[in-house]
């Protein structure tokens, strides 16, 4: 009896264990691809939260100082935290580095002017710009907030966080650290490094958004013979090569690698298991998530969401996203070529630089 009891325990022990795990011991022994994962977002989803909450900040500790037309020099002083910062306020002209007051790279500042500088400055502390903010070519700054247009010379540096309210304009070599963002649009050179860019536009060289283009592919998809309908999307069990021209019509999952033809048409949402490769001219009217690398060729046209595992390589005139329907692209690291546009965010958690 005790030992039938033991048993009965123990069987009891055994099946409690392992039913949270039944939803996961299905979908690998069938896996369905059908539901989403749960994403949890590390930090606010607003990428110029920073920039917002410096604003609101400085409004209160400042609202005592003189502004405006009639306001003139410069006024220093200390925050309730003790952080130094220092004032300008419409001097005449414009700012250079050599008439920029001394210790004023050390200080928070506050530009209430348009501001040129000569470059090579290495600010330490956070500038709020109130008017147009113009750097010179291998400066570094810790944070900038630029109530109408930033413009960043070659080989500027930012440390943190740089938001404009206008353009946001960023010059070759430079290395953007933490968020870049503009509530208009945000402009590349060559060779620029970035962690996180936000923005209605994000253009990398010279490029205007493309619309989507009119479907010319014409040849019929053929359903490969390990294949499956699953809810609303179509399961490939191996590699899948669609050749140039062809039209898929719904969503796909590949659970091997994907190669995609010159001018393939998808229309739906692709999933990828490992490597997913695009020629020139592929337009996906979905979303794309692949577990390895993503290489896109050039001239792809890409609605939703970008979103790779390994490396993503973004080829030139390639656009992602619309400006009233602003999308992601995150992946480990990214290239993005000259010409290609994203509207919404780009993320990469080992950076990404343009070529």
């Amino acid at each position: 009896m005790n030992l039938f009891a033991f048993a009965l325990l123990l069987a009891f022990a055994a099946v409690w264990l392992v039913l949270p795990l039944v939803p996961a011991l299905r979908e690998f022994f069938r896996p369905t691809d059908v539901e989403p994962l749960t994403m949890v977002g590390r930090d606010n989803a607003d990428i110029a939260r920073f920039a917002r909450n410096f604003r609101e900040y400085l409004q209160g500790q400042l609202g005592g100082f003189a502004s405006g037309p009639d306001a003139r020099g410069e006024e220093t002083g200390k925050l309730p935290d003790n952080t130094p910062f220092m004032r300008l306020a419409r001097l005449p002209n414009e700012i250079s580095r050599t008439s920029m007051p001394p210790g004023a790279t050390g200080r928070l500042l506050v530009l209430d002017q348009s501001t040129v500088l000569d470059g090579g400055e290495h600010f330490r502390l956070e500038i709020w710009s109130r008017e147009d903010f113009i750097g010179g070519p291998s400066a570094a700054y810790r944070a900038i907030l630029g109530e109408q247009s930033i413009e960043l010379a070659e080989s500027s540096t930012i440390m943190r966080w740089v938001h404009s309210v206008g353009p946001l304009v960023v010059g070759p070599r430079s290395t953007l650290y933490g968020r870049a963002s503009s509530e208009k649009e945000v402009h590349l050179a060559s060779k620029v490094g970035f962690d996180r860019i936000g923005a209605p536009l994000i253009i990398v060289g010279t490029a205007a958004p493309s619309p989507m283009p009119p479907q010319s592919a014409d040849k019929k998809f053929l359903v490969p013979e390990r294949s499956r309908a699953l809810g609303d999307h179509l399961r490939v069990e191996q590699d899948l090569t669609v050749p140039a021209g062809t039209v898929i019509d719904g969503n796909l999952v590949v659970a091997g690698r994907c190669w995609l033809g010159k001018g393939v048409r998808v229309n739906g949402s692709l999933k990828v298991h490992r490597e997913l490769t695009m020629e020139p001219g592929v337009v996906v009217t979905g979303a794309i998530v692949c577990r390895l690398g993503i290489k896109v060729g050039e001239g792809s046209w890409i609605m939703g969401p970008v979103i790779s595992e390994e490396h993503l390589e973004i080829g030139t005139k390639t656009t992602i996203g619309k400006r009233e329907q602003p999308t992601t692209v995150s992946a480990r690291s990214i290239t993005i070529a000259a010409g290609s546009v994203v509207c919404g965010q780009m993320m990469g958690e080992e950076g990404g630089r343009t070529t």
